[in-house]
């Protein structure tokens, strides 16, 4: 008898918890494939921690493979979803090939991705907090930033270095904030020629209180807290711009900084704009029995969905975007699917969380558990409690709780672990008969033939079979990147050969900036 077949996009929380709890309602009766771009669980509360140093990257992440055994982990990004054919789109492999994957039931749990659109400058002068590449960016570009303070002669550069900016006051930036001062402070008397009142941390929120999502009590505590360690909040303020060496406000204020860290624009990832589905608020519309309306078999759940948590119209409540909403949300998920195989009627979600809390650095925290509102050592205590209770595999357990237990003990350590930057171009070497590109493959970037030389092998629009030598000097894949389109012909390389190829996104940007190199492209290119 032919499994059900249950594809879940996304192998973050909700992801991860729906195909956990479907394989053990299931027990092998049903076919599970979680396809993620990473193949690591990471636990993004814990992201902070790890950019200040607290936690070793490897330790606040789990493979998938690990935590999920019995289900089909692929490692690949999705594009898009045929609907009428119950067909996933999606890219994998070096060569990013093409593949579908059918389905019976969809599950999509992307997330979101941050959205710096509104923001001038942001995209390209910021730093976000959404995944673990982003934690270990800040934490190595703040020891670069203490590294050039601690030697320079000039006084603005200096002060551009130590000036540290955190835009947005909800959990993720406060824990952001907290968390710097307390790296800064931890790693200060490692560098002689800084003094503790040359730095200044910024927090800027658009909001008239931080952490809004909690009591106007504990607010004000999470307020004073950051003030007592030396943060100065901007509260009533917006972001109007940034660039390379300052950020500027919507009331004409501006700081000279080098780091801007931006925990605010979340917005729909590009595969989720590109569903034939009309997004409410950013976020895929969902029934409260988590189905995607007008779809059949189509679920969604966590940041990606808005989900309701009240029947009313007129003053709807819909769902945070939550960890500790997202697993809850997974646990009626999967039970909802299972009823949908067997006909039963469906759960609407409802979850009532124990308590909201936020870690504020410094062994000092802000709770409300139980309807009880606590504050200081203890609320830390209780954060780190129950965030160890929620780490997926007892082996993340364990080494997260080394990491804390060593971190009260031991200093932190300050080596610069960045990497240098990735290069525009490259250079690829082929062999005789070797095939440099395959027909029906996104295409990499733009290449030059610098010696040796290549046969391009492809069919006209009439069907007549084609073929072309490029040589030294000649290129290819303007037309195909201009046009949005999978490369046309097989290339092969006739001769020992070296090619240049300049990057898809870099060649994009230069091409966009410098007109004349698309005129000389149009009149070389087939």
């Amino acid at each position: 008898m032919k499994k059900t077949k249950v594809v879940i996009v996304g192998g973050g929380f909700g992801g991860m918890f729906t195909a956990k709890k479907l394989q053990k309602l299931c027990r092998g009766n049903i076919d599970i494939e979680l396809i993620s771009k990473i193949n690591y669980f990471v636990f993004q509360p814990l992201l902070p921690e790890v950019a200040a140093g607290t936690l070793n990257p490897q330790d606040a992440i789990t493979p998938l493979r690990t935590l999920l055994k019995g289900v089909h982990v692929r490692l690949a990004e999705v594009t898009g979803v045929d609907f009428e054919a119950k067909q996933v789109i999606l890219m994998q492999g070096q060569k990013k090939l093409l593949q579908r994957v059918d389905y019976d039931h969809l599950v999509i749990t992307t997330g979101q991705i941050a959205n710096l659109s509104l923001f001038p400058g942001f995209e390209h002068h910021s730093l976000t907090m959404k995944d673990l590449s982003d934690a270990y960016r800040l934490r190595n570009h703040v020891i670069e930033c203490m590294e050039m303070a601690d030697v320079t002669r000039f006084a603005d550069i200096k002060e551009r270095a130590l000036t540290f900016v955190v835009a947005g006051a909800g959990f993720s930036g406060v824990e952001t904030m907290g968390e710097l001062t307390e790296m800064i402070e931890r790693i200060l008397p490692q560098y002689p020629n800084i003094q503790r009142a040359e730095i200044r941390l910024v927090m800027i929120q658009l909001d008239k209180r931080v952490l809004p999502e909690l009591p106007e009590h504990l607010s004000e505590y999470t307020l004073k807290q950051l003030q007592k360690r030396g943060v100065d909040v901007w509260l009533n303020t917006g972001i109007r711009s940034a660039t390379q060496q300052a950020v500027y406000t919507n009331d004409g204020r501006s700081l000279n900084t080098r780091t801007i860290i931006t925990t605010i624009g979340n917005g729909p990832s590009a595969f989720i704009k590109s569903l034939p589905i009309t997004l409410e608020r950013g976020r895929i519309p969902v029934s409260r029995e988590l189905q995607v309306q007008k779809l059949e078999n189509v679920w969604a759940i966590g940041d990606a969905a808005l989900i309701p948590l009240n029947a009313d119209a007129d003053k709807p409540l819909y769902a945070p975007p939550t960890a500790q909403f997202a697993q809850a949300q997974a646990e009626t998920l999967a039970e909802n699917i299972v009823k949908c195989m067997y006909g039963r009627p469906l759960t609407p979600f409802h979850f009532k969380p124990a308590g909201i809390m936020a870690s504020l650095g410094g062994n000092r925290g802000a709770a409300e558990v139980y309807g009880m509102r606590v504050t200081g050592l203890l609320a830390w205590i209780i954060w780190r409690t129950a965030y160890i209770g929620m780490l997926p595999g007892f082996s993340t357990k364990v080494r997260v709780a080394i990491d804390w237990l060593l971190d009260l003990f031991m200093r932190r350590t300050i080596a610069y672990l960045g990497d240098s930057d990735r290069p525009a171009t490259r250079y690829m070497d082929f062999s005789t008969g070797e095939v440099v590109q395959q027909a029906n493959e996104v295409p990499a970037g733009f290449y030059v033939v610098l010696s040796g030389s290549v046969q391009q092998d492809m069919q006209t629009s009439s069907g007549e079979n084609k073929q072309y030598t490029l040589k030294a000097g000649d290129s290819w894949g303007s037309k195909a990147l201009k046009e949005g389109r999978l490369t046309h012909g097989k290339i092969t390389a006739l001769e020992d050969t070296r090619l240049l190829l300049v990057q898809r996104e870099d060649f994009q940007r230069l091409r966009g900036a410098f007109e004349p190199l698309n005129e000389l492209l149009a009149t070389r290119e087939r």
